[in-house]
């Protein structure tokens, strides 16, 4: 394999702004931890950080190549011009990787300590559900909104993995709560938002929510997720003694894609969706980005 399929592979399907929000992931969690037990604080951010945001990077790269084995037959219907299906790189050779990956993953879970690694088990075993469809393929396709809410759950076991790294005797916790509630709702808005298409834009052989539960209640359950999502952001700040700036940033950008999830709901368009689609987005790393900060300030 040439480097530089590689690299357009991963340009194209795993990119590097989905690398950078994995990364923020990690600091969001160690960050919180850090503020509720400051005995972590003690020592500064070092290579053990480093290693464990290149290890959940991993891991997301592995679903991402899960992903590819389940629908690689029909993304070679529907986009034979990709990477991976006109033949530059090979399915065989991003399992490869993303197996190398995965003991990496698992040599920083052993630095860690015991805890770690079986929560990063718990994970793994979650996520090798989801690659063979929890042995349900047929159910649960033709059941889109079940799919990807028992593919989500995913979010809540790897803020349980980092977590455990830091604070192994204080696993279930409220601030855990809050962060793996944040990281469900989070991705649960974001995956609806991105499979949502004005009716004239939809493709035949291509799945979406506003096909499977119609345009105007997937947008709803966008907004329905996003507005409980600021609550649980709310609570998340609020105990981490947050000042007023953050929570107007929250604020602002809930109201900025609420008026335009309203535009496109009285003249569906798909460069609204688009743009929406970007705000969820935005609001999912804005919150991280609020929550580390307010964490560091804090301390």
């Amino acid at each position: 394999m040439r480097v530089a399929n590689l690299l357009a592979y991963l340009n194209e399907r795993f990119p590097v702004v989905n690398m950078a929000l994995f990364g923020v992931l990690f600091m969001t969690v160690y960050s919180v931890a850090c503020f509720f037990y400051p005995a972590l604080a003690a020592s500064p951010i070092g290579w053990r950080e480093g290693w464990g945001i290149v290890a959940v990077i991993s891991f997301f790269f592995r679903l991402r190549v899960f992903d590819e084995q389940k629908d690689y037959a029909l993304d070679a219907i529907n986009h034979p011009h990709r990477v991976l299906q006109s033949g530059r790189v090979s399915l065989r050779q991003l399992v490869a990787i993303a197996w190398v990956g995965a003991l990496l993953e698992l040599a920083w879970s052993v630095l860690m300590g015991l805890p770690t690694v079986l929560a990063w088990a718990v994970a793994v075993g979650y996520s090798l559900l989801m690659r063979y469809e929890f042995f349900a393929p047929h159910y649960l396709k033709k059941r889109l909104v079940l799919y990807a809410f028992t593919h989500m759950l995913i979010m809540p076991a790897i803020i349980g993995w980092v977590w455990a790294a830091y604070v192994p005797s204080q696993v279930f916790t409220y601030p855990f709560f809050l962060l793996a509630l944040l990281s469900l709702l989070g991705g649960f808005s974001f995956e609806i938002a991105r499979k949502l298409h004005a009716p004239d834009a939809e493709k035949a052989g291509i799945d979406s929510y506003s096909k499977a539960i119609g345009y105007a209640a997937a947008i709803g359950a966008v907004l329905l997720l996003l507005l409980v999502s600021l609550g649980v952001q709310y609570a998340l700040l609020t105990a981490l003694e947050a000042t007023w700036p953050s929570f107007l940033l929250i604020g602002l950008l809930f109201v900025t894609t609420l008026v335009v999830y309203f535009l496109a709901l009285r003249t569906p368009r798909e460069r609204l969706l688009k743009r929406a689609e970007l705000l969820v987005s935005l609001a999912m790393l804005v919150s991280y980005l609020a929550i580390i900060g307010v964490s560091y300030l804090g301390r």
